[in-house]
């Protein structure tokens, strides 16, 4: 005569089957794991240099951008305007060991929502009878 009796357990936690309970729940977590990885964030640092303004560049969330500045002669770039919450300021700091022609100064941005920002980052200080260096500007369009 046949058994018909009816499983109601998970394929494997049924008693004719050889995976345990705790093998299914590693692979339930292997699984969540590998899915949540799916989604992170590049994570990339993203260098530019004010021989470069103006530019446009393109950022994932999650990227860093460090923007190094030099000034020479005197003065120094201020504190950083950026137009939209696309971009989140991490912080200002000198850039490698000081340098005699003038200030080198890195600048952190994270990418933390789609859309674009624009920073803006004026100099000051500079000679009082020279021109004034113009604002390094860059646009980040963060995907």
């Amino acid at each position: 005569m046949k058994d018909c009796r009816r499983i109601t357990q998970p394929f494997f936690l049924h008693s004719g089957n050889k995976i345990s309970h705790g093998r299914a729940w590693l692979l339930i977590w292997i699984f969540v794991l590998l899915v949540a990885g799916c989604g992170s964030s590049t994570g990339r640092i993203i260098n530019v240099t004010n021989e470069q303004p103006g530019q446009t560049l393109v950022a994932s969330v999650g990227d860093t951008i460090e923007v190094t500045l030099q000034t020479i002669g005197p003065g120094q770039y201020g504190n950083p305007v950026v137009s939209s919450g696309s971009l989140r300021f991490l912080g200002q700091s000198p850039a490698g060991a000081p340098n005699p022609g003038g200030p080198r100064q890195l600048y952190r941005f994270e990418a933390v929502t789609s859309g674009q920002a624009q920073i803006t980052i004026r100099h000051t200080g500079g000679l009082p009878q020279g021109p004034t260096p113009p604002a390094f500007t860059l646009i980040v369009k963060v995907k």
